[in-house]
C-alpha cells in the first residue's frame, strides 16, 4: 500500500492531477493549437488565401526556426511574396504566377540567396497545405530557380584605399575603420560594442544590431552561434582602444557603448554608413563603399598571414567539415600573430614597433559634437602608401589596379 501510494504521488508530481475529463483535455489542446496558429484545427474552411496559409505554416514551423531566421523570412515574404499572391485563394495560385514572381525578383537584381529562400519556403508552404489536405496538388512542386544575372559583389579595399581612409578619418572613424579592417567585425556587431567587451587583448562579440526591430529587440543575438565569440586585438590597436575609452564621458559605466551617438545609443548600420563613412570615402575618391567591403578587406589581406583554419576562426564562420567547437573561446597564438601582422600591414609600420595613437583621440569623446568628430583631420601616421612596405618579404604581389583589387582570389 505504501509503495502504491508513493507511485501515485510521483505520477501526480510528473503529470499533474488526473482530474481533467478526456473531452476537456481535448478542448484545451484545441484551444492551444488555435491560439498559436490563429486557426481552428479543422482548417479546410478557415484557411482560404495564401496569406492565411503562410500564417499557419509559420506558426507550425516556428519552433524549428531561430529568432533571426523567423525575422528574415517574415521580412522576405512580407516584402516580396504576400503583397502579390497573399490575397489569392489557394486553388487559384498557379505554378505560372509563382514562377513569374521569382523571375521578376531575379530581373530586379535580388540576390541568389534571397530568391533561393523564397523558392524553398513557397514550396514547403504548399507541401504543408497538401499534407493537411487543404489542396489536392502542390502548384510549387516544379518551381524552378531563375538564372541570377546579378553577380555577388566582391569589392574590397586595396591597402592604398585603406591608407587614404585612415589618413582622412576623425578619431572615432579612425578607430572604427581599423577594427573593421583588422578584426573583421560585421557592422551590426561593431556598433553595439560596449566598454566591457574590450578585454585588453581581445574583444567579446555577443550582441548584434537588428535594424528592423525597435525598442528592446533592437539589440539581440549575433548572426550565428559561431559569431558569438572573441576576436583578437593586436597591441597597437589595443592602445588606440584604451585611449578612446579614456576620453568617453561615460567611461566608468562598463555597459556604455563604445561608439555611441549623441543620445548615448548605438548608430543604425545604414545611417552610420550614409552620414559618416560614405562622405569620408567620397572625400578620398572611393565612390562605391559598402559595409560588406570591410569584412572582405579583412579576409582578403589576412590570407598572406594566416592559415585557412585561422581565417575561418578570425571571421567566426561555421564549416560542417571543421570541428571549430574545440576552439570556441580560445584564440590560437597563430591567429594572434596573423592579426597583429595584418594591423602592421594596414598601418604601414614594422611588426612589433609602437605606433602613435592618433592625436586628440581621448580628448574628443564619443558623445561630443558629432560634426567635430566627423571632420577630416591630418593623420599622424606614416606618410605615403601602405603598400610600399607590404611587397617586401611576403612573396605575394599586390594588385596593381582598381580592377584587380575588386577580385578576391
Amino acid at each position: 500500500m505504501l509503495m502504491a501510494g508513493a507511485c501515485a504521488s510521483k505520477r501526480r508530481r510528473l503529470f499533474g492531477p488526473a482530474s481533467m475529463p478526456k473531452h476537456e483535455a481535448q478542448q484545451n489542446l484545441a484551444d492551444y493549437i488555435e491560439e498559436y496558429t490563429g486557426r481552428l484545427t479543422k482548417q479546410g474552411s478557415s484557411i482560404a488565401t495564401f496569406n492565411d496559409l503562410w500564417k499557419a505554416f509559420s506558426a507550425v514551423k516556428a519552433g524549428q526556426w531561430s529568432k533571426k531566421f523567423k525575422e528574415d523570412l517574415r521580412y522576405l515574404f512580407g516584402k516580396h511574396v504576400l503583397p502579390f499572391v497573399g490575397e489569392q485563394a489557394l486553388r487559384q495560385v498557379t505554378l505560372t504566377s509563382l514562377q513569374l514572381l521569382l523571375n521578376k525578383l531575379a530581373e530586379d537584381g535580388y540576390s541568389k540567396s534571397a530568391i533561393g529562400q523564397i523558392r524553398t519556403y513557397i514550396k514547403a508552404c504548399f507541401e504543408y497545405a497538401t499534407d493537411e489536405e487543404l489542396i489536392d496538388k502542390n502548384p510549387a512542386r516544379k518551381l524552378a530557380a531563375p538564372k541570377i544575372r546579378k553577380k555577388p559583389c566582391e569589392r574590397f579595399l586595396s591597402l592604398e584605399e585603406l591608407d587614404a581612409l585612415l589618413s582622412a578619418a576623425s578619431p572615432r572613424e579612425h578607430l572604427i575603420l581599423r577594427i573593421l579592417a583588422v578584426c573583421g567585425l560585421r557592422p551590426a556587431e561593431i556598433l553595439v560594442l560596449r566598454i566591457e567587451d574590450f578585454e585588453g587583448t581581445q574583444l567579446r562579440i555577443d550582441e548584434a544590431l537588428k535594424e528592423r526591430q525597435r525598442g528592446e529587440d533592437r539589440i539581440g543575438e549575433t548572426k550565428t552561434s559561431e559569431s558569438d565569440n572573441y576576436v583578437t586585438v593586436p597591441p597597437h590597436l589595443a592602445r588606440e582602444v584604451q585611449a578612446w575609452i579614456a576620453g568617453l564621458p561615460d567611461r566608468n559605466n562598463r555597459r556604455a557603448f563604445l561608439f555611441p551617438n549623441s543620445s548615448g545609443k548605438p548608430f543604425g548600420v545604414g545611417n552610420y554608413l550614409k552620414r559618416h563613412l560614405k562622405p569620408l570615402a567620397e572625400g578620398v575618391g572611393i565612390h562605391d563603399l559598402t559595409h560588406q567591403a570591410f569584412r572582405r578587406t579583412s579576409s582578403t589581406h589576412i590570407q598572406r598571414h594566416a592559415t585557412p583554419k585561422d581565417m575561418q576562426r578570425h571571421l567566426r564562420h561555421s564549416d560542417p567539415q571543421t570541428t571549430l567547437t574545440h576552439y570556441a573561446k580560445v584564440i590560437p597564438e597563430s591567429l594572434r600573430s596573423a592579426v597583429a601582422a595584418l594591423d602592421s600591414q594596414i598601418m604601414g609600420v614594422p611588426l612589433g614597433s609602437r605606433t602613435r595613437v592618433p592625436e586628440n583621440l581621448h580628448a574628443t569623446g564619443a558623445a561630443g559634437d558629432e560634426d567635430a568628430a566627423a571632420a577630416p583631420r591630418e593623420s599622424k601616421r606614416r606618410a605615403g602608401p601602405v603598400a610600399a612596405i607590404l611587397s617586401q618579404g611576403n612573396g605575394h604581389p599586390r594588385p596593381e589596379s582598381d580592377t584587380e583589387a575588386r577580385c578576391v582570389h
